[in-house]
């Protein structure tokens, strides 16, 4: 079966190499460089380079902001034990940009007149991000977006220094399709929210669904629409093999629930935010059962992570989330950079990032830049509810149930 493939997160096709989401949490799990050691003690450092941690410290997004920027805390402790970058003990400066417009402006400016920054990483939500991500191009410092993930945040014109390091919407939407079609669905139903987040993913999703699987049935729920059991019926009555919902966590449990009872024995995939308690409780044992949600790589989804999330756990108190994982992979990133450029040369740096060495791999695999400065290989993966859980989906289990 031939599947589409693309190289960035807008949707343009070109010719790369696609690996099932589940096959990059699963099979392709490397080795993280930064926690190797070596049988001879590090040379001592004989100064100091500092990176920049944008991140929302007071608000309601407060708590995936102290996340990142322990993740980065983690990254730096872990390059300062291996004798820093290019011999340079590795700091941080960290600025609140309150998840707001103007935050992420006012803490990139911040950062532009620290003195030793040599790079930047952060970003939990789009205006921040892409406020901050103007002002620190307009400077020549290098800015890994790590959280948020719309597309236009990254431009050669207007933030030629930001790159992505998460998926794209699109990439979403393109590793759902490229698993309804490996679980060889045919006919697809899909059902967006009343918001303008979900009728853009189910838009992506039906862009990239011809031929296989074939769009048969396709709603957008009106403000205060939600009579699932009125959904589901008009979902079934295009008799599809799978239906994909993009939208909340309680609802995406509710339209499992109201389909199952329709007596609906096709496969439901959701989007992202259902990988919740939300959903699970809402879908109730038998609504959840065998449900797919597509969504980014967590510490807790990845085998391979585990004695990292155990020692992440034991430093900071508390588990860490995708935020973390992110900034740790971002500031490893950064500092990769500038060991290839071998100086610290903020636009140096920057252009050294879409060609980091092979060498320099995360828990997902590969860290690589398209030209267009979304991320190359993207990090979705595939879970699945079993026993009132979420878990990595098995594809030859899977392959051979459908």
């Amino acid at each position: 079966m031939q599947l589409p493939t693309t190289l960035d997160g807008r949707g343009r096709t070109r010719r790369t190499r696609w690996l099932a989401p589940i096959a990059l949490a699963v099979l392709t799990l490397p080795a993280v460089a930064a926690c190797t050691s070596t049988d001879d003690p590090p040379a001592p450092p004989r100064g100091e380079i500092a990176f920049g941690v944008i991140a929302p410290l007071s608000g309601p997004d407060k708590a995936r902001g102290q996340d990142l920027v322990d993740g980065a805390r983690m990254a730096m402790d872990d390059l300062n034990i291996r004798g820093g970058v290019i011999g340079l003990h590795v700091s941080l400066v960290t600025v609140d940009d309150e998840c707001l417009d103007d935050g992420g402006k006012e803490a990139a400016k911040r950062l532009h007149l620290t003195e030793n920054v040599a790079g930047a990483l952060g970003g939990v939500c789009d205006g921040a991000a892409e406020a901050a991500a103007r002002v620190l191009g307009g400077n020549g410092l290098p800015f890994l977006i790590t959280s948020a993930n719309a597309p236009t945040l990254v431009s050669a014109e207007d933030t030629p220094t930001a790159y992505l390091t998460n998926g794209t919407p699109y990439q979403e939407a393109l590793a759902a399709v490229h698993w309804m079609a490996y679980q060889a669905s045919q006919r697809l139903a899909v059902i967006a929210d009343d918001t303008p987040e979900s009728a853009y993913l189910v838009n992506q999703v039906v862009s990239v669904a011809s031929p296989v699987p074939r769009l048969v049935s396709k709603q957008t729920l009106g403000a205060g629409q939600r009579d699932m059991a009125a959904v589901a019926t008009t979902a079934l009555a295009a008799n599809p093999d799978v239906v994909y919902w993009a939208g909340s966590a309680q609802e995406s449990g509710q339209l499992a629930a109201a389909l199952r009872k329709a007596g609906y024995k096709g496969k439901f995939v959701a989007s992202a935010a259902s990988e919740s308690p939300d959903f699970l409780s809402a879908a109730g044992k038998d609504g959840a059962e065998g449900a797919y949600v597509i969504t980014t790589a967590s510490p807790q989804n990845l085998p391979a992570a585990a004695a990292w999330t155990a020692r992440f756990t034991k430093a900071f108190g508390h588990a860490p989330g995708r935020d973390a994982l992110r900034a740790y992979d971002a500031l490893r990133a950064l500092g990769q950079a500038v060991t290839q450029t071998g100086k610290v040369d903020p636009t140096l740096n920057s252009e050294q990032l879409p060609k980091l060495e092979d060498s320099f791999n995360t828990f997902l695999g590969e860290l690589r830049f398209a030209p267009d400065h979304t991320v190359k290989y993207d990090n979705h993966i595939v879970l699945t509810a079993k026993g009132g859980v979420f878990t990595l989906a098995d594809t030859l289990r899977s392959q051979g149930d459908s």
